[in-house]
């Protein structure tokens, strides 16, 4: 028998997101995120709430004007480079309980290039990404009630995990594995950024210098930034984004291991 997974259009997903975060990732930002890495976490992680790339983040704004709604798109993570003092902006949140395209529990931009976030439920993250050990289902997934008819049937040996969640999830899957890639995109480039000294990230600084330089710097969004210092044209990051948004690399990555 093939499994498949069928949303259940419950909505709850839209309104159920604020704060959540898999127990791993809450750990490491706790320790990390609050000046002892490049990127500093702008928000209380409880505060957090439907996460944004910066280029979804321009995207969505240009559909909430269309939808006349008011998304509640602020910063959320940031790098403080002391050789422009400008902070770099790598994310965005929709600060809100309930997502502002949802709609009667329909999403009302369904038929529009929707953030990962929105694409890759129920879905955390997938199996590629590199945490130092391979995720099991049991750290891989958010609550959904119409996961609870498929969940059990998910197998623990990683390659039969894989085989079935690309047949059983299809796009979702793809959706998820790129979503990871496009993370460990912008953790390498923040590394090749300080290494080449392109940026010189503020570390090691009290959280609340950070967070008030921060919030008195001229801003720059991540991808705006690369462009204007030369990591890549115009065209190239135009071309890349679109490589993020068609999952091509999940699909590469994907039909690799499927491979025989």
């Amino acid at each position: 028998m093939a499994f498949k997974f069928q949303c259940s259009m419950c909505g709850s997903c839209c309104t159920r997101i604020r704060g959540l975060l898999p127990e791993e990732d809450r750990e490491f930002l706790k320790e990390y995120a609050y000046g002892k890495m490049p990127l500093v976490q702008l928000v209380p992680l409880d505060k957090m709430s439907f996460p944004l790339w910066d280029w979804e983040a321009k995207r969505f704004r240009e559909l909430e004007k269309e939808a006349n709604t008011d998304a509640k798109i602020k910063e959320s993570r940031a790098i403080l480079d002391l050789n422009t003092n400008k902070a770099i902006i790598s994310t965005y949140f929709m600060d809100t309980d309930v997502c502002s395209f949802l709609n009667d529990k329909a999403c009302s931009i369904h038929d529009k290039k929707r953030a990962y976030i929105c694409r890759l439920f129920p879905f955390n993250k997938g199996p590629f990404l590199k945490t130092g050990e391979r995720p099991g289902k049991e750290n891989m997934f958010g609550t959904c009630e119409a996961l609870d008819k498929i969940y059990g049937e998910i197998p623990y040996d990683y390659n039969g995990m894989v085989k079935f969640l690309d047949g059983a999830f299809g796009n979702i899957f793809l959706d998820a594995v790129q979503n990871d890639i496009v993370i460990e995109w912008v953790n390498k480039t923040i590394i090749n950024l300080v290494k080449s000294r392109k940026i010189r990230p503020a570390m090691n600084y009290p959280y609340e210098f950070l967070l008030k330089r921060i919030n008195n710097s001229e801003k720059i969004d991540f991808t705006d930034f690369l462009v204007k210092n030369n990591v890549y044209t115009g065209k190239e990051m135009d071309n890349l984004i679109k490589r993020f948004d068609d999952n091509t690399d999940a699909k590469e990555k994907v039909n690799a291991f499927l491979r025989p």
